[in-house]
């Protein structure tokens, strides 16, 4: 019996026996697939919190390499046995697609509940998405970087616009099993034919990052304000042992070893390195904190005890480190490429971002002026903690979550109106 078989006879079986599982009626519903870090979760309890049916269910090994980036999630389907994980897949399916109005995945590559072997996840029509479309239910995504539905070329350009290609700081430049134009457009094809709306979280207007369905403001990257506090008692065994008039400056660096390679570095590292020594030397009590590798939910408690934090000198904008030093009330500092395709493109939280901006070049400079002034380091850090309350507090992303689910239920969802930058290459 084939796939396809297997389910329909499961599906019978649950509808004869009277399992139909649904959230009643009118009740706005969502299952997250995968982890998008820790995202999902925190929306998800927040959406509950407002009377939502939202669930978050995982597909990787709770122990796998990714493991350490998450907080947990409702519903873990894996198993050692690719038999046996298939099979929970198959069963939660079904139920899924009677109980969920919305399914909203991370996972760049992976539309698809079976990420078990390539003919899942490379099916360029996967029967269970199909089916789902088919029932009438949505789809949503939320993207994973500057690569998701975008061309590599397109990128260059874009942060050339400020200066400097980020793409040649970036060791998957030369990776095209990773980030070629063909496969990263390909991908952006896909989640256009599938999705009803793309999640970009404050990227630049570009390529399938930029059409019509996509929502780019912060709204699915968000976090917990009371885990994230300026506030946290710090554990004894995570306490940083520092001479009384010592600065510290965090920096860390998820998967260091994997995502540095020939002197390529997208975060700036050896920049921010090497701008401590240097204050070092000149006589000022400062001290490099760099973390890879450790669990995020007790990273929190090494960044709360830093004067300044960094996040990356090249991109152009802001990630996980950043959010999460604003969320605690710390001074950060971040590379902050504004440059949009098209002036209607700027973003409102890009405007007002309360980071400093640096670059590998300037970082030294920057990062000297700040610790210097305490007083503007208590301002960002008050500026840094509103900021992140208003675009990644878990409850203000869900009342913005909930008008567009709203919007895209009632087929009224406009996104926001942009082009690709290039239509031709970006056309489904």
């Amino acid at each position: 019996m084939t796939a396809v078989g297997r389910m329909r006879r499961l599906v019978r079986r649950m509808l004869r026996t009277g399992t139909r599982v649904s959230g009643g009626p009118g009740r706005r519903s969502v299952l997250f697939l995968r982890n998008s870090y820790y995202h999902f979760q925190y929306l998800a309890e927040a959406l509950r919190r407002r009377g939502w049916d939202a669930l978050t269910v995982n597909t990787e090994d709770p122990n796998g390499p990714n493991a350490a980036y998450y907080h947990g999630e409702d519903v873990n389907l894996w198993d050692p046995s690719t038999e046996r994980f298939r099979r929970n897949i198959e069963e939660f399916y079904w139920g899924a697609l009677d109980r969920f109005a919305l399914l909203h995945f991370a996972g760049d590559g992976l539309l698809t509940f079976f990420p078990i072997s390539p003919e899942d996840w490379e099916a360029e029509r996967p029967w269970d998405i199909v089916e789902w479309r088919r029932y009438g239910q949505k789809i949503a995504y939320t993207i994973s970087g500057c690569n998701s539905g975008v061309a590599q070329s397109t990128v260059a350009r874009w942060s050339a616009l400020d200066g400097s290609v980020v793409c040649d700081k970036c060791p998957w430049q030369l990776r095209p099993d990773v980030c070629n134009d063909a496969k990263n457009l390909a991908w952006g094809r896909k989640v256009d034919r599938y999705c009803d709306v793309i999640f970009t979280e404050g990227t630049p207007a570009l390529d399938y990052q930029a059409i019509h369905k996509a929502v780019r403001e912060p709204t699915t990257m968000c976090l917990d304000p009371e885990f994230w506090k300026p506030d946290l008692a710090v554990p004894a065994h995570l306490k940083i042992d520092r001479a009384e008039d010592e600065l510290l400056v965090y920096h860390s660096f998820g998967n260091y070893k994997l995502r540095t390679a020939g002197g390529r570095n997208i975060k700036g590292t050896g920049a921010v390195r090497a701008a401590v020594e240097r204050l070092r030397t000149e006589g000022m009590a400062v001290r490099f904190v760099f973390v890879t590798d450790v669990k995020n939910t007790e990273v929190r408690y090494l960044q709360v005890q830093a004067d300044v934090i960094v996040d990356q000198l090249n991109y152009g904008r802001y990630g996980a480190t950043a959010r999460e030093a604003m969320m605690l009330g710390k001074p950060t500092i971040c590379y902050i490429n504004r440059s949009e395709p098209k002036a209607a493109d700027v973003l409102r939280s890009t405007q007002e971002l309360p980071l400093v901006s640096a670059t590998e070049e300037t970082i030294y400079e920057v990062l000297r002026d700040l610790l210097l002034d305490r007083g503007r380091r208590l301002r960002l850090g008050t500026a840094g903690r509103a900021f992140a309350m208003k675009w990644h507090g878990a409850d203000a992303c869900a009342e913005r979550y909930e008008a567009i689910y709203d919007s895209v239920m009632g087929e009224q969802f406009r996104g926001q109106t942009l082009k690709p930058e290039t239509e031709e290459t970006c056309r489904s």
